[in-house]
């Protein structure tokens, strides 16, 4: 079976992909191992971009109808410091396997496809699946943060998950402490999504809690590879940011609409990688490079209280303003 786009990964970035080409006429087909619904460790936090990504997909009605709570303010607490603040614009909170599930229904994602091998050729990739054999002419890795088609520098740092039956209403809470960080959102179904980034030689002390999920190594820069990687197959940016599913969908995004200037132009496959990378970088590099910068503090959140006390508007400004244009 052929076909001129074939993602690997249905997620948000891969779906967000696919639905883009597929509006455009393009034959594409995204793989996913799982099926959706189904868990994933993520904060829940729609960024205020995120959100706006969701509308250009036409989807942002869906997402409210199903239940998604909107979220106004952010409260940060380091240390002894607690600081409260509004959004300029309103964010959303939403479980992973709603809206997972959201992006893939009425796309060309399949599900439960374990991509086996990857071979690539003079005129494309051939793809081994436990279903069966696949060609293609242009290949996205969209497998995530785990991806066995992109190189990554994996980091001692672990994601870990749980929810509780309450909701903390219109608020995204968020906490620095020694040992990560992390925060809390409200979602669906009137419960909250807690989520946190802990360093690998404590990480067995947050394991306690029922039903949690715990994902890693995370993996921040990706080694140049030769395939389109979008979402976390290109490298996280930091958790911390808030702007983790608003990189997905953005990238994706970004991928669909190379690609489709690429094949309408009989443009090579590296031209279109090239395309799409000069363009990710352009809209990615400086808030990665400036989570990057913030890493260290973030770190030792006694600095972050003294920067706060300083300055109480500056970080939240960066994280919640410039960063997210």
């Amino acid at each position: 079976m052929k076909h001129d786009v074939i993602i690997i990964g249905g997620s948000l970035a891969g779906a967000a992909c696919a639905r883009e080409l597929n509006r455009c006429g393009v034959d594409v087909i995204a793989l996913e191992r799982d099926a959706f619904p189904r868990p994933k460790v993520c904060g829940g936090f729609l960024s205020p971009n995120a959100v706006e990504s969701l509308d250009q997909l036409q989807l942002l009605d869906s997402v409210r109808s199903a239940g998604a709570v909107e979220v106004t303010s952010v409260r940060l607490r380091a240390g002894d410091l607690e600081i409260q603040a509004p959004l300029s614009r309103p964010a959303l909170g939403i479980s992973r396997s709603i809206l997972d599930q959201l992006l893939a229904q009425g796309a060309p994602v399949r599900q439960s496809i374990n991509v086996l091998n990857v071979v690539r050729g003079e005129d494309g990739f051939q793809i081994t699946t436990d279903a069966e054999e696949m060609r293609t002419r242009i290949l996205v890795d969209a497998a995530g943060k785990l991806s066995r088609f992109t190189r990554r520098h994996a980091v001692a740092e672990f994601g870990v998950q749980h929810f509780e039956n309450q909701s903390r209403g219109r608020v995204l809470d968020f906490w620095l402490f020694d040992d990560g960080y992390g925060g809390a959102v409200s979602v669906e179904g009137g419960r909250s999504n807690f989520c946190f980034l802990i360093r690998r030689h404590v990480l067995k002390n947050y394991l306690n809690k029922p039903d949690y999920l715990c994902t890693g190594p995370l993996a921040y820069d990706r080694e140049p590879g030769d395939v389109i990687a979008i979402g976390d197959a290109a490298g996280m940016i930091d958790p911390f940011c808030g702007e983790g599913m608003h990189q997905a969908l953005d990238s994706g995004i970004t991928a669909a609409q190379a690609i489709i200037r690429g094949l309408s132009n009989s443009r090579t496959y590296p031209e279109i990688q090239q395309e799409y990378y000069l363009e990710w970088r352009r809209r990615w590099s400086g808030k990665r490079l400036l989570a990057k910068a913030l890493r260290p503090a973030v770190r030792h959140p006694g600095w972050i209280a003294s920067g706060l006390r300083w300055n109480p508007g500056w970080l939240l400004d960066r994280l919640w303003d410039r960063i997210l244009r």
